[in-house]
């Protein structure tokens, strides 16, 4: 921050802590010395520098430069490949997938009770999309049907 904006800055600040008073005693006065560099002595410090503002360039397509509907490589999302969850715990499937970059999942109660699994190590997999051996994007949401350890899945 310049010197000068500066002691603006702090002038802001102690006229904001004058004024926020809700009566009673006025708040102490607060003094701001800012040093400035040699720099700043020489130019007044109440007058900004001005900057130059760089003025845009038009650039004219050629016959050698590609237009931007070219075929420019695109990236390619990464894949893995589905493994078997199912009669998994839980838990364990999830950090599976995660050591495969996957990590868009949605866990569903396989029963149909609508429970949330809040200790995921407590539920097993009863069914999971995709299949299990299919080529997936890593964006793929990876749907998990679980039931408690003590049930059976449906």
């Amino acid at each position: 921050m310049k010197p000068a904006n500066l002691a603006r800055f702090a002038a802001v600040l102690a006229a904001a802590g004058l004024l926020s008073g809700c009566g009673g005693t006025a708040a102490p006065a607060v003094t701001v010395t800012v040093p400035q560099s040699p720099a700043a002595s020489s130019a007044t410090s109440d007058t900004p520098t001005p900057t130059p503002t760089p003025t845009p360039t038009e650039v004219s397509p050629t016959a050698d430069s590609p237009s931007p509907d070219a075929s420019t490589p695109k990236a390619v999302e990464a894949t893995f490949v589905m493994p078997k969850v199912t009669g998994m715990v839980l838990q364990d499937a999830q950090d599976l997938l995660q050591t495969l970059d996957s990590y868009v999942m949605d866990q569903q109660d396989a029963r149909g009770l609508g429970r949330i699994q809040v200790l995921d190590s407590n539920w097993k997999v009863c069914t999971q999309k995709p299949k299990s051996g299919a080529h997936v994007p890593i964006s793929t949401v990876v749907v998990l049907a679980a039931v408690k350890l003590s049930e059976q899945c449906p």
